[in-house]
Order: C-alpha cells, then structure tokens, then sequence
C-alpha cells in the first residue's frame, strides 16, 4: 500500500509528502524498478538533484537497460552542466526507447546550447521516425533560430502548428521571430492567441510584454509583466523587464522597489552565478563598474560558448594582405536607417581616405527607404544587406570578402547580433558607438573609445584591448544638415520670455535625483521651462505629477514631438541651455545640441555611460562646461541662467569653436581612425597580441 500512495500523491503534485512513503515502500520491495524509478522521478521533480541522481544511478546498476531512468538521469546531469555524462546517458536512452520521442527531444534539448549543430542532426534523425511530432518540430525551429536560420526555423515552425494548432512552444517562436521583425502587432496577436489556450504559462505574457514594451505602450506591458508574475513569482526575467518598462516611463518608485532584486542579480554575475540584466540596461542601474563589467562579462562569454562548435566548423582563417595594400575594413550594425548611429556615421564612410581603407558596411538591420540609408549606401565603397541572412552566412561573407578588421556598432544593444562576430570572420574585431562600456567578449579584441570615457583608471574593467582616440571617440557629421526655416517659440509651445533650459534625452534616463534638480532649477528661475522630449503619454504625466509633488506647475514642462532630424536640429537653437541626465549621459542629444549652438551642462559621472557628454564638450574646447559631481552641475546651470552676460560669451565661444575644434572635424576623426586600424592590423599580422593603443601619445 505504501507504494500506491506515494505514487497518489506524487501525482498529485505532494512530493515531499510522497517521498518518505517511497522510501517505506523500497524497505519492502528492494528490487521493484518501478519504485525505485518513481522514487528518483519524485526526489528529481522535488528538487533534490543529488539525491535524484544517486536514486537513479542506483536503479541503473540493478537495471543498466532502463531507458527512462537513462533519460531522467541525462537530463538531471544536464542541469548540474555534466555535459558529457548527461549526453552519455541521453544517448542510451533514445538507444534503448528509439520509437519513443521524449529522449530524442531531451538529447536535442542538451545539445542545443552547447553544439547546437549536433542538436539539428539528432531532431532530424527523430523526426525520420516521429513526421507527426509537433514538439520535436518546434524544437527543431528553435535550434534553427539559434543557428541563424530564419526562414528554415520558421517553416519547422509553421509544421509543428500545422499538426498541432495547439503547440504553443511554435506560437511563441514565431511571435518573437515577427517581433524581432519589427511587426509588434503581428506579435502581440499571436501571443493573445497562445494565451488564450494556455492562459497559465508565464512565459507567454511576460513576451507579451517585452512586445507591448518595444512598440511603446507601457500600460499594457505593466499589465502582461504583472500577470506573468501573478502566475510566476520568481520569474526573474519578468521582474527584470518590469523594472525597465518602470524606469520608460519615469515611475520611480516602482524602479525602487525592484532596485532590490536587480543588485541580488548584479552580484550573481560578479560571483560567477547566472544573471538576468543585460549589458544594455545595467548602464542606466545604479551599478558599479565591476558590476556591469561582470553582466557584460557573463553575456559575453555564453555567447561565445553558444557558438564555439559553429566556429571551429567554420574555421576562417586571416587573410593575406590585400594586394593593393588597402586595409578591408568592414562595420557591421543594424542602425544604417534613419537613427542617431545613422544620422552621425554617414559622414565618416565619405571621409575615408579610399587609397588607405577599403569600407563596406554590413547592415543586419532593417531598411527604412530613408534619406540617410540612401546616403550611407552611396558613402561608403561596399553595402551589404545582411537582413534576413543567418548568422553562419552572414559570417561567411565577411570572410569571404577578405575582411582585417571588423567593428560590430551594435554589440548587445537592442538588434545587436554579436553571434556573427562570435563567429569570428575577421581576424581582428572590435566595437565602437554602439554598447557605451565593455562587452567583455572572448570575441572582441579592441574598444574604440578616448581617455575621457575611458580613463587609466578603468582599464581592468574591461577584457579587451582599450584604443584611446586623440579626442573623443564619438564621431559626428560635419555636414549634418539644419533646416533654414527655424520655427518660433510659439510654435514649439514655449513661453515668448523666459529661460527655457532643454532635455530631448529619453526619459528612461530622467532619475529622481536629476529630476529634483531640474525642480530647484526652475525654482530658483522665475519663468522658466524645461523643453523635454515627447515620448509616451504615460512617462509625460509621471513627470508632471513629480513637478508638481515639487512645487512646480506642470505647465512649466514643455514636451517636443518627434520631428525629422533637420527640423529638430532647427529647433534646438530655441533652447538657452540643455541639461544632461546623469547615470547614462546624453551621447547623440549632446552632439545635436552643440551643433545646433547650444551650450550643455553635464556631470562627470564614474562610468563610460555617463561621461560621453564631457568627452564631447572637451574636443569642442568647453571642459569647463563638465562638472565634478550633482552639485556642481546644479550650480553651474543655475549660474549660467541668472547670468545673460556669461550665456551670450558662452555661446559666441560655442560658435566660433563649432568648425574650429576637432569635435565636429570629421576628416580628422577618420585620419584618427586610419591610424587606429593600421596599428590593430600591424599587430595582428606580426603575431603580436592586442595591446593598447593610445593615439592621445605624441609620435616618436
């Protein structure tokens, strides 16, 4: 009887209740494989792995042929990361059971984050034998997906729903696959489907609301991350996203709440552990700098392990100097469309010098028919439209294009691939622009960067190898365009007297503290407004419900509207000072105001993120515009608005060094650049290893 009921409540999801009954049980029938196997299943399914794998081992030295043990213990092993005995036993299992299909999907499972290669073999040789198995055809997609095969991954996909309408593992691939796209209503479409017949999985409503999230409708993402919580409350990843949809829209007390849980996760990456931030969200934390070298670290390195197999098949070997003794530089992104990467490197692709560089521009990212994709296509010497490729081939082409140097624009940003230069097409790799700290990436052998962003101090931050350019690494288009007609203050909603400071960063990096000081600015500034940049109706009203907590009519927040970029360039002239946010800096908002003429007031923060702006403001000759610390940026931006003498010799200065200085001399950034390459591929080509490159040094 004790067998009987331990095995009632064990389905009845009592395990802790069950196990001692199974071990009454086992006293009696010592031999009985069937209790010794349920006895292992309910330890495993409890969570007691050691227990659960010494249970199974046991049974296996009574019954060395008992598939199902086999495949209990291979997928225990998995999970305690003993790769090869799991896969050993995996492999028995699907040889023991090979009309069944749960080992061959386990053994697929196990293979798939470590050789993923290996892991399609055996789902094709499963589905030889199992045709009508949705789940092993949904799992063939995902491995698919993870090798960069769209178009393959999605048609397994489509067969796994098409024999079972029901396969929400399917349903939820192809969802991500279209928001990966960019179709969010697609997305979100398909995902209210699934949920609608499986409204209990987590996983569905916490994608539902990264979807909401990225096509910008933060109430609904709160609502689809507060159920995946409801239904999970440990599902980390939720809690995570919450945290960022909380922080777009200014709702600081809910940053708070969870700012708890982000530095227990934090830590685990520092310690070694898994973690759930990204690289890209941890530079707006509160977070330390071996805090986020860590998270970038983390990421960084699965990656690299997730597509080691893939490399080592794919073997590029460094090619030969090429024999007109151009250097082939190639730049990958997903941002050559009207976007701020866009809006600042198509002039650097013309001001290559082509008897030095050989440019292409590999573009992942979509193609939005915009005047600056039209003008990058035609800057730079090669275009090629990678969008829709898969990472192997997107790989391939850049080494077959002979490439020495490639530098990712885009690592672990929003539509990063890092996995094509985890591929290693080109022999020297490096990233710039895109990710403001390190990736930390076995793969990434240079950071394009200055001494500012970067300072001495910082290096042992990062793994790879710090170029410090002569003036500031952000690059910038001296031939960026400002419309002529520039509209009135009427017509931008602000007031016809009165000192209008301006902030057109994105509000997910406007903090409390930063906010507070904005408030005692306008305070301290009878008449005054602060011109803020428009983005959801949900942020906005949060902002003017702290302006109002801290004694400002809301009125005195003026919120601009997306305009194309010339127009708002116009605009900008409008504003008497812009202020910076402080934990992630203003980087393209910085540039675009002083090219519009407008001085900037920043805070030389303690991270790459936050001290973007005071690298810029120093190549245009106004260092004196960075302040130390939170109070001295306060100070400085309230002493330049009750002062009309000081803002008029400031920006008189700000003229006169816009085409004088290095920040906006684009040919001089890409003769810094040149440089910078020649010395990476010097290195290369001798042997040698990556070694610091410091162009701020004078030539001996």
């Amino acid at each position: 009887m004790s067998f009987d009921q331990a095995l009632a409540l064990h389905r009845a999801g009592k395990r802790r209740e069950a196990r001692p009954l199974y071990e009454k049980a086992l006293k009696q029938r010592p031999d009985d494989p069937q209790a010794r196997f349920a006895y292992g299943l309910c330890l495993l399914e409890d969570g007691a792995l050691d227990d659960g794998i010494a249970a199974m081992r046991a049974l296996l030295q009574r019954r060395p042929d008992h598939g199902p043990a086999h495949q209990a213990l291979g997928k225990a092993l998995g999970l305690r990361a003993d790769l090869p005995a799991a896969e050993h036993h995996l492999r028995r299992a699907v040889d023991l059971s090979p009309q069944a299909p749960e080992p061959w999907i386990e053994l697929g499972a196990l293979l798939a984050a470590s050789a993923p290669d290996r892991a399609e073999a055996v789902l094709r040789q499963a589905l030889e034998r199992h045709r009508r198995h949705a789940g092993l055809w949904s799992n063939l997609g995902n491995v698919l997906a993870q090798r960069g095969r769209r178009g393959d991954a999605a048609e397994a996909w489509r067969q796994a729903l098409a024999i079972n309408p029901a396969q929400v593992e399917a349903q939820l691939a192809l969802a991500l696959q279209r928001r990966a796209d960019g179709d969010f209503a697609g997305a979100a479409s398909m995902l209210q489907e699934a949920i609608q017949r499986a409204p209990g999985i987590a996983e569905l409503h916490y994608n539902l609301g990264v979807t909401y999230y990225h096509a910008r409708q933060p109430t609904l993402a709160s609502a689809a991350l507060n159920r995946a919580l409801q239904i999970n409350p440990r599902f980390g990843k939720a809690a995570v996203q919450l945290a960022q949809v909380a922080q777009s829209v200014c709702d600081w007390d809910t940053v708070d709440r969870l700012m708890p849980a982000l530095k227990a996760d934090a830590a685990n990456a520092v310690a070694g552990r898994p973690c759930l931030l990204s690289p890209f969200f941890s530079l707006s934390l509160p977070l330390g700098l071996a805090e986020r070298a860590a998270i970038a670290r983390q990421r960084g390195q699965a990656y690299d392990r997730q597509y080691a197999a893939d490399r080592a098949a794919q073997g590029f070997a460094a090619p030969a100097p090429a024999a007109d003794g151009r250097l082939r530089v190639g730049f990958l992104g997903s941002e050559f469309r009207s976007h701020p990467m866009a809006h600042l490197i198509a002039g650097l692709f013309e001001a290559f010098d082509r008897g030095v560089l050989r440019v292409t521009v590999y573009s992942h990212g979509p193609d939005d028919q915009s005047i600056y994709r039209k003008r990058i296509v035609e800057g730079a010497e090669h275009f090629v439209d990678l969008h829709g490729q898969g990472h192997i081939d997107a790989a391939r082409r850049i080494a077959q294009d002979e490439t020495d140097i490639l530098v990712d624009l885009s690592a672990f940003t929003a539509l990063s691939r890092p996995e094509i230069a985890a591929l290693r097409p080109a022999p020297v790799q490096a990233t710039t622009m895109g990710l403001p700290g390190p990736s930390n990436a076995p793969f990434y052998d240079y950071v394009i960067a200055d001494k500012v962003v970067v300072p001495p101090e910082h290096l042992a931050q990062y793994d790879e190898t710090l170029v410090w350019l002569p003036h500031s690494y952000y690059f910038t288009d001296r031939a960026q365009p400002i419309a002529v007609a520039a509209p009135s203050r009427a017509a931008e909603g602000l007031p016809a007297e009165g000192f209008v400071f301006c902030c057109y960063c994105g509000h997910f990096k406007i903090e409390r503290a930063v906010f507070a000081a904005w408030m005692r600015l306008l305070a301290a500034v009878p008449g005054s407004v602060l011109w803020l940049y428009k983005e959801a109706p949900e942020s906005a009203a949060a902002l003017q419900r702290a302006a109002s907590a801290a004694g400002i009519d809301p009125a005195r927040l003026v919120f601009g509207a997306r305009k194309p970029k010339a127009e708002h360039l116009a605009r900008l002239a409008l504003a008497d000072l812009c202020l910076d946010t402080l934990t992630y800096g203003g980087h393209t908002t910085t540039v675009d105001a002083l090219w519009a003429g407008v001085p900037v007031v920043t805070r030389l923060g303690d991270a790459f993120a936050s001290r973007v702006s005071a690298s810029v403001l120093g190549a245009i000759g106004l260092p004196e515009l960075a302040a130390p610390d939170l109070a001295g940026y306060e100070a400085l931006a309230l002493d330049l608005a009750r002062d009309p003498a000081r803002q008029a010799t400031l920006r008189t200065r700000l003229a006169a060094n816009r085409l004088a200085t290095p920040l906006f001399d684009t040919a001089l950034f890409a003769r810094g650049m040149e440089e910078a390459f020649r010395r990476m591929a010097a290195r290369q080509r001798t042997g040698e290893r990556p070694a610091l490159i410091d162009l701020t040094a004078p030539a001996v």
